[in-house]
């Protein structure tokens, strides 16, 4: 599905206008035991456009239909010289965006460097 291929393409490249093709107005990023945004297109793209630049080379290592317009897609970067395995559930609307977005992310120290990490390159510079 070309959405799903737009998305994956967009993590790895961190472009965040083809983010915002795929998004739909209104995107919920939700991060077990951690945050669950509502987020408008625009701030959702640049959000997850700072993926890759966070863990640069992470790539897309496989994508599966769940059913009920849902997808996974499984990616694996590094953070520091440390692996990082993450799974990105989407959901599609009717429109074909996507408007939900479940990250899961694993091994747990690393994950929460990448939190650490992401959260500064989202603080506004002074």
């Amino acid at each position: 599905m070309k959405v799903i291929e737009n998305y994956e393409r967009a993590i790895e490249n961190s472009d965040e206008d083809l983010l915002k093709e795929v998004f739909a107005p209104q995107v919920r990023i939700e991060i077990p035991a951690g945050a669950s945004l509502d987020q408008p297109v625009d701030t959702a793209s640049y959000i997850m456009s700072q993926v890759a630049k966070t863990a640069p080379g992470i790539k897309c290592t496989f994508t599966g239909g769940a059913g009920n317009d849902s997808y996974f897609l499984g990616f694996e970067g590094q953070i520091e010289g440390q692996k990082l395995q993450a799974v990105d559930q989407v959901h599609l609307n009717e429109d074909g965006k996507i408007d939900q977005l479940t990250i899961y992310m694993r091994p747990i120290p690393v994950a929460q460097k990448f939190a650490e990490v992401i959260v500064q390159r989202l603080q506004p510079t002074k």
